[in-house]
């Protein structure tokens, strides 16, 4: 009866890992999309990103590079907010939110917010990658 419910535990413990090594979910995602000719410049996201660490003192911060989404260099900038406490998450997505509508050089940034991206139903040849910011 031991092995049996050693062996069940076993089994639900190895697929709960499984379904988590294929789905990430996300608190915020900043996807980058294409117009004609590639996308936006991640400059001023970078710049508020590092303004927003200097003003919280948040020493570090990551995100998640998931791309190539498309043919012209679409990509989705995925952040977990692991480092932030919950006000702080909340002033991160507002400011996340301020930035995005300027950055439309050559394409245009978009933020969505609680999103769970499947490894399953990325594009062909999509990686995630983790950046520290």
């Amino acid at each position: 009866m031991k092995k049996f419910l050693l062996s069940i535990c076993s089994i639900a413990l190895f697929t709960a890992t499984a379904i988590a090594q294929k789905e990430n979910a996300y608190p915020v995602i900043v996807s980058f999309n294409s117009v004609c000719c590639g996308v936006p410049d991640s400059g001023p996201l970078m710049k508020m990103i590092s303004s927003f660490k200097k003003q919280n003192r948040i020493k570090h911060m990551a995100a998640d590079n998931i791309g190539p989404m498309g043919k012209e260099g679409e990509y989705y900038l995925a952040f977990r907010l692991k480092e932030l406490s919950k006000a702080q998450k909340i002033k991160f997505i507002q400011q996340l939110k301020k930035i995005a509508p300027t950055m439309v050089d050559k394409g245009s940034a978009e933020i969505k917010e609680n999103v769970t991206v499947d490894k399953a139903g990325l594009s062909r040849g999509a990686t995630i990658t983790t950046q520290n910011l």
